[in-house]
């Protein structure tokens, strides 16, 4: 089964409508794409939590007085939130800078990608287990991945010989964008 990434198309005059140029699109749009964690990853990520918190809550942690149980709990638990937060999938943004990328919804781990270090793009299908050792921000040397979840990517050929591949649910989609915004020819 598939899921689907969520995707945002805008001008600066609004969203991208049928009738715009794509001379128009080009130089005056950006497109955002949030790939969500597999969701038996949040699964683990609360089960943790849980398996975390109600000890305490119970009594069974004979360390944490009484009147102190349920807001170690809550702390834990809206610590855990506000982490899941900061991490939760990876953004990716094409706009007339170039691309970047961000883990979650706050960009504090982040990485951008201007049109002039890209020497060659494609989509791709990868083994992510194997080539990078999972999921999130992988890679050691000249190559990364910058990835939340499936097999499949777009991968960057950049200046140096470094390659960077960056998952999407939409890969092809991806490339036509930053082709397009990033003024190479559309993809066939």
């Amino acid at each position: 089964r598939r899921w689907a990434a969520s995707v945002h198309e805008e001008s600066r005059r609004g969203k991208r409508t049928p009738d715009m140029r794509h001379d128009d699109f080009r130089h005056d749009s950006r497109y955002v794409e949030r790939t969500p964690w597999p969701h038996w990853a949040e699964a683990v990520y609360w089960g943790v939590l849980v398996l975390v918190s109600y000890p305490i809550l119970a009594g069974w942690d004979t360390d944490v007085a009484t009147e102190l149980r349920l807001p170690v709990a809550l702390t834990i638990l809206v610590t855990g939130l506000a982490l899941w937060w900061v991490i939760r999938g990876l953004t990716v943004r094409v706009d007339e800078a170039g691309i970047s990328m961000h883990l979650g919804r706050v960009p504090v781990l982040s990485r951008h990608v201007r049109f002039d270090e890209i020497v060659a793009l494609e989509v791709v299908r990868y083994r992510p287990l194997r080539e990078f050792g999972g999921w999130g921000i992988r890679g050691w040397g000249k190559k990364k991945a910058w990835t939340a979840r499936g097999d499949q990517a777009v991968r960057l050929q950049l200046t140096d010989e470094r390659e960077l591949y960056i998952g999407s649910d939409v890969p092809q989609r991806l490339a036509e964008r930053v082709r397009t915004i990033g003024g190479r020819q559309p993809v066939p």
